[in-house]
């Protein structure tokens, strides 16, 4: 089992060398268990190769700055002697790949992953499984990140330090688990061999809405389509109206219909069927405006192109009404 450590010194080294791998932060997604992701999402992030943009909000960053005291106060509690792991490791023969917050180095039976979380404490109690016994399940995800980190590793173990709510500090060991190491070894496999042959996997609605209707912004000026008598794109227009109007073009329904029409009409600017003509054309990105005297680097205004649709009955079907 071959391991390449690659030390990277910027966020874009590290980005690009997780762009040709499945890391251990995308593969609960291939399992449908990602609240980050899901599968149809990371097939287009890797066949692409364009590395999305990443926009850390408060919370993230605070739980950056936090990171290490957490591991440090955990440290010195059970007597663990712990170093950063600052690279990024990979199994190419498999294309699987992984960073780590923590070694820790002092264990008898070899060194062992530390992987921090600081838990809101809503989010653990909806989202983590406290037993009777005091045994602490953590949400599906970060079980398969520990074990595909030991899969890229070699570590026969794992300890997630958690701190839960700003007071309460909770340590999950995890054993080496090799049946389900095998299972994402293999689902990742099968993953690349649908990549690399150009497999696309179908969205799965309504997870996928707004991936759909992110990866169709562009309309090509001047196309038009003609779909009279497509059954399809006539039910998917009306049906789309009707949600708009019922309740808002952001209601989850009405994405779900959005991104269904922007699938079926593709890059077309302009769209006739029997009874409605669409409008898909694209509304171009707003830069944001940056303050740059008294709050130097402050931004607001910022928004990203989208394809605006607009519904108007034809002549026809209006006469008809």
């Amino acid at each position: 089992m071959p391991v390449e450590i690659i030390r990277y010194t910027t966020d874009a080294e590290w980005h690009a060398a997780r762009a040709v791998d499945v890391t251990s932060t995308e593969s609960a997604a291939l399992f449908g268990e990602s609240p980050y992701a899901t599968r149809f999402e990371i097939w287009h992030r890797k066949h692409s190769g364009v590395v999305p943009a990443f926009e850390a909000n408060e919370r993230m960053a605070w739980g950056n700055h936090l990171e290490a005291a957490i591991a440090q106060g955990l440290a010195e509690q059970y007597g663990w002697t712990i170093e950063p792991m600052k690279s990024y490791w990979r199994r190419p023969d498999m294309r699987l790949g992984s960073s780590f917050d923590f070694m820790i180095t002092n264990l008898p039976d070899g060194p062992a992953h530390l992987e921090i979380k600081n838990v809101d404490y809503l989010a653990f109690r909806d989202g983590w499984l406290e037993h009777d016994d005091g045994f602490i399940e953590a949400p599906v995800h970060i079980e398969v990140q520990v074990q595909h980190q030991m899969a890229v590793s070699g570590f026969k173990r794992s300890f997630i330090g958690a701190l839960i709510g700003g007071n309460r500090a909770v340590v999950l060991e995890r054993k080496r688990d090799d049946e389900v190491i095998d299972g994402i070894e293999k689902t990742v496999a099968e993953f690349w061999k649908s990549v690399d042959a150009n497999i696309e996997p179908p969205p799965m609605m309504p997870d996928d809405a707004e991936a759909v209707i992110r990866m169709n912004r562009y309309a090509e000026p001047g196309k038009i389509l003609d779909a009279t008598g497509d059954a399809t794109i006539e039910t998917l227009v009306t049906k789309y109206k009707e949600a708009c109007t019922r309740r808002d073009s952001h209601d989850e329904q009405a994405k779900v219909l959005k991104a269904e029409l922007l699938l079926a009409i593709g890059d077309a600017e302009k769209v006739v069927t029997s009874d409605w003509t669409v409008s898909a054309g694209l509304v171009t990105d707003t830069p944001a405006h940056v303050i740059t005297e008294a709050d130097i680097g402050t931004s607001y205004g910022g928004r990203k192109g989208y394809r605006n649709i607009r519904l108007s009955k034809t002549k026809k079907a209006k006469a008809a009404a």
